[in-house]
C-alpha cells in the first residue's frame, strides 16, 4: 500500500532495491512505475556475501543525477 501511494505522487522518487527481499516487495508494481517520474535501481544487497556484486553500481550518483534532472 505504501509503494502504491508513493507511485501515485507526481514528485520524483528513487527506489533503491538492494537484495531479493526488497525486490520482491515491489515486484508486482514494475508495470505501474512511470520512468519519467520515478527511478528504480536494482542491485545485490551490500552484505559481505554479495558485496562484490554491489560495488560499482553507483546507485547514489545515479539517484543524485536523476533527482537533479527532475529539479
Amino acid at each position: 500500500a505504501i509503494f502504491r501511494a508513493v507511485l501515485q505522487r507526481q514528485q520524483p522518487v528513487v527506489f533503491m532495491l538492494w537484495g531479493a527481499y526488497a525486490q520482491k516487495k515491489i515486484n508486482n508494481l514494475h508495470a505501474t512505475i512511470n520512468p519519467n517520474i520515478h527511478l528504480m535501481l536494482i542491485s545485490a544487497h551490500p552484505s559481505p556475501l554479495s558485496v562484490t556484486k554491489f560495488l560499482g553500481c553507483k546507485h547514489f550518483s545515479k539517484a543524485n543525477a536523476f533527482l537533479i534532472a527532475h529539479h
